[in-house]
């Protein structure tokens, strides 16, 4: 893993675990995501965590959001729709800011403020996958 350079960049906070993303959470034992200053995404790291579950059920990636080329991009309002699905989600929300690494490039927070964050630290990308097929 490599140190991560800050750009000005909106970031996708539910990016797909390849190599060049960025891992900027750990899911714990109890489920919450601990964020960590982001590492780029290797090849080694990919092989060393191919046997397991699902990366993005134990880490939590971010990667450029591509906007009108994600299927969750609301054209008609310019912004993600997945975030006010998180948002809506029935889980233990913080009522205080937490630390995040990439706050100030994410797509949600940019977008719909503090409350994309409340949630955020409990969802995996399998959550999010789960609400996208659920809810069209």
């Amino acid at each position: 893993m490599e140190a991560n350079s800050n750009s000005s960049k909106k970031m996708c906070p539910s990016y797909l675990g390849k190599v060049g993303a960025q891992l900027f959470g750990v899911v714990d034992k109890d489920g919450k995501v601990q964020f960590i200053t982001p590492l780029t995404v290797t090849e080694d790291f990919l092989s060393l965590n191919k046997d397991q579950n699902s990366l993005e059920q134990r880490f939590r990636f971010t990667g450029k959001c591509v906007e009108k080329g994600c299927a969750q991009w609301n054209a008609e309002e310019s912004k993600c729709s997945l975030s006010q699905k998180v948002q809506n989600l029935e889980t233990n929300k913080e009522t205080e800011l937490f630390y995040c690494p990439i706050r100030s490039q994410c797509r949600w927070f940019s977008q719909d403020g503090k409350e994309a964050c409340f949630s955020c630290n409990e969802v995996t990308r399998n959550m999010e996958e789960l609400l996208v097929s659920t809810h069209p």
